[in-house]
């Protein structure tokens, strides 16, 4: 209301502290005649000034949380790539340590053939030899038999040629 003295001071924003002289000022502005529309048009800057912020601060936290999800997809896509690169490594570990598995349960299977084959030849062998020394066993007895008999034939002979 025009010409109506009033003891409103203009508010600052929060945060900021008006000096002396500025709330001196703000009393004798409301004292005058101009002082309602003051007070509007402090009142549409304060609300306009609150918008100004809430966008500002809405679109702060809208480039964060576009920048954020940036980040971790990027992190994602990283660790997924690691996650499918380590996968493909234990793959081919697991696929190598099976190969050299079957290789070397081949090469015991191998030696264990090897193995038999020596053993029946071994056996084989023995029983050739034990064969050869029976053999050679019962001809040397029969020939140590036929010297006894020709060594006592001599001995008959040179008796009986004694005697004569």
């Amino acid at each position: 209301m025009p010409g109506k003295k009033t003891d409103k001071v203009i508010m600052a924003p929060p945060g900021v502290k008006l000096s002396k002289r500025l709330t001196d000022i703000s009393r004798r502005l409301h004292s005058s005649p101009i002082a309602a529309t003051m007070q509007v048009v402090a009142a549409q800057m304060q609300t306009s000034w609150e918008k100004k912020r809430k966008e500002k601060k809405t679109k702060f936290l809208q480039s964060a949380k576009s920048d954020l999800d940036k980040c971790i997809a990027s992190r994602l896509e990283e660790y997924n790539t690691a996650v499918a690169e380590i996968n493909a490594a234990y793959d081919k570990f697991v696929l190598e340590y099976a190969q050299m598995d079957d290789h070397i349960r081949r090469l015991w299977l191998q030696l264990q053939q090897e193995q038999q084959k020596l053993l029946a030849l071994s056996e084989k062998k023995n029983k050739t030899m034990s064969d050869n020394d029976r053999e050679r066993e019962t001809g040397q007895v029969k020939g140590m038999a036929i010297a006894k008999k020709a060594v006592e034939d001599f001995g008959k002979l040179v008796a009986s040629l004694e005697e004569i």
